[in-house]
């Protein structure tokens, strides 16, 4: 059986972390191993409820973004299968089970999607503009995505210089190289809408898609001339 690992960046996470964790070790597949990577969280929440879960390795580093973070998690794991996990969402149980058995059944799939679950968090409502009700919705998001260990080696870490979008621009990355992905009908992510949303608070999402856009075209541009060169 191959092995899987499940990073966890975590900035301030409040109670949301314990929630994940405890998503994570109800999984009917247990993964090999779960990093939670605390990226210069102000107080002890982060190391305090990691020590509540047996087997979770921690690491702490300097306020650096959720994409260092996420790359350091990795580099720090050896398992077959990754999979990053958002510190204020949840997988359901059999996540982990059923991605995995998506990705052992066809050699050639590189990486798997599963379905996912929006829940509004009403103790924290999300904004104005955002939505307010729950529903299933087909949405690529980084717990709800499995992938290997050779994807993460041929796409590369997620870019550290950008601060928001960093997943899509990774997706986008994986699409350039022809990446063979699949998905399953099950949902295996439980996205909370709250206030601290990354996504849909502190900005404008115009601002937020042009950030990714930007990467994308510059990226483009940059290996156009390599090949000309």
């Amino acid at each position: 059986m191959s092995s899987i690992s499940v990073i966890i960046p975590a900035r301030d996470p409040g109670g949301f972390l314990g929630e994940a964790l405890a998503s994570v070790a109800a999984q009917t597949r247990p993964p090999t191993s779960t990093v939670v990577v605390d990226d210069g969280s102000v107080d002890n929440v982060v190391v305090d409820t990691v020590a509540q879960f047996q087997g979770v390795t921690f690491m702490r580093q300097e306020p650096m973004g959720c994409s260092t973070a996420r790359n350091r998690g990795a580099a720090a794991t050896d398992s077959d299968f990754l999979l990053f996990l958002d510190a204020d969402d949840l997988l359901r149980p059999r996540a982990l089970q059923l991605l995995g058995e998506a990705l052992e059944a066809d050699p050639a799939l590189q990486m798997v999607h599963g379905r996912t679950f929006e829940f509004v968090d009403r103790r924290y409502p999300p904004p104005s503009g955002v939505r307010h009700r729950d529903a299933e919705v087909v949405a690529r998001l980084p717990g709800s995505t499995l992938f290997r260990r050779s994807v993460w080696d041929r796409v590369g870490g997620f870019d550290e210089l950008l601060s928001r979008g960093e997943w899509i621009d990774w997706m986008s990355r994986a699409v350039d190289l022809g990446l063979v992905s699949g998905d399953i009908d099950d949902v295996v992510l439980e996205r909370r809408l709250h206030t601290f949303n990354k996504s849909s608070s502190g900005g404008d999402k115009t601002e937020y898609l042009a950030t990714v856009i930007r990467a994308a075209v510059h990226r483009k541009r940059l290996q156009a001339s390599q090949q000309v060169d």
